[in-house]
This record gives structure tokens, C-alpha cells and sequence, in this order.
């Protein structure tokens, strides 16, 4: 009996690499929210708008990347289309398709069921108005969903209290803390380590 539940279980897992797989190469990722909706970058959506996010220091203040031209924008998601272990949307308005941030699975490690989720508002505009939850909550769904995650966690500096407000209201809890390990403005901050697990995993 548990020979043929892991045998299925192995069969489920390869589908779904198969269909990670494709959807990668050959599909667009199309995910539908109240506000808001999520689809699959292409080189095209690599803009001057994009590339000023991350070159503004109130936006950039919390991410590893500081600055950005289009052609890099463009190899970064020509990149991140091509890995197995990579989903990466942009987040657009469903009023008049006005791109406002991006949000991505990054690594996706299917084996364990497990994904990292990061996510960016560029637009400073919609800031403080619940966009990056509503992006997340797509893109968990799907992860839980599709590919059977049971597991998705972040990353976070312990300075950024609106991001672990956000996380906190979607229902990540801590789970681990490196103390004094990310420089800000000259002083160490902690590194906040953040799951959220399925609760419908059977």
C-alpha cells in the first residue's frame, strides 16, 4: 500500500515538473485577482518605468539590486523565463493594465515542495494599499494549487515592519532569525526568516 501511494506520489511529482517545465517555455502565466492580475514578464516589459524602480533609493531600499538599465532588465528576465526553478510576473492594474510592481517564485524546489516568494511595488504610487498582498495570495494559490507546494517562505530585514506586517496578515509565521547580519544606513539588522505551509496538505 505505501509502495503504490509513493509510486503515485512520484508519478504526481514528475507531471509536474513536466508541466512546470512547459509552462516556462511555452506558456504565459496568467493569474486573475480582485484588483489586480498577474502574468508572466517578457523582454517587452523590461521599460525605462521598470528600470526607475529600481534605480529610486526609497524604492530599491530593502533589495539586494540598487540600480538597473532596460538591457539589463531584459537579460534578467530573459534569464529567469528560461529556469526550471524560477516564476517571475508582473503585477499589472486590471483597470487600465498599468504595471506596478513584479512578484516571483524564486528557487521553486519541487522535490521537497518547497518555493521562496519576493515581491516588489515599484510604483510608489500604489504603496500602503494592499497590492502586495493581493499579489502574493495569486501566486501562493497557484504554487498551491498547480504545483502542490506545501511550503513557501521569504526572506525579510528586520527594519522593513510594513513587508512583516504584510506577511504576518497572510499568515507567515517566523521561523528563524540571523542576528545582525544585514547592513542599513551603516547599522546591522536581523534577517527574518518567514514560512507559510499549506494547510491543506493531506
Amino acid at each position: 500500500m505505501h509502495f503504490l501511494s509513493d509510486l503515485l506520489s512520484d508519478l504526481s511529482l514528475g507531471v509536474i515538473k513536466n508541466y512546470l517545465s512547459m509552462n516556462l517555455e511555452n506558456e504565459k502565466l496568467y493569474l486573475n485577482g480582485n484588483r489586480i492580475y498577474l502574468r508572466t514578464l517578457t523582454e517587452q516589459d523590461a521599460t525605462q518605468r521598470y528600470a526607475s524602480w529600481l534605480n529610486d533609493a526609497e524604492v530599491n531600499s530593502f533589495l539586494a539590486t540598487k540600480s538597473a538599465t532596460v538591457n539589463e532588465l531584459q537579460e534578467y528576465i530573459a534569464k529567469k523565463n528560461q529556469q526550471f526553478d524560477a516564476i517571475l510576473c508582473g503585477i499589472f492594474l486590471k483597470d487600465n493594465d498599468l504595471s506596478i510592481g513584479t512578484v516571483k517564485f524564486e528557487p521553486i524546489d519541487l522535490d521537497s515542495r518547497r518555493a521562496r516568494i519576493a515581491v516588489m511595488i515599484g510604483d510608489k504610487t500604489f504603496w500602503g494599499q494592499g497590492f502586495a498582498g493581493e499579489a502574493m495570495e495569486l501566486l501562493m494559490k497557484y504554487g498551491f494549487d498547480k504545483l502542490r507546494l506545501t511550503e513557501i517562505d521569504l526572506g525579510v530585514i528586520d527594519k522593513n515592519e510594513a513587508a512583516i506586517r504584510t506577511y504576518h496578515k497572510l499568515g507567515f509565521q517566523e521561523i528563524k532569525r540571523d542576528l545582525k547580519v544585514v547592513e542599513y544606513d551603516g547599522i546591522l539588522y536581523d534577517q527574518v526568516w518567514m514560512e507559510f505551509k499549506c494547510p491543506l496538505v493531506v
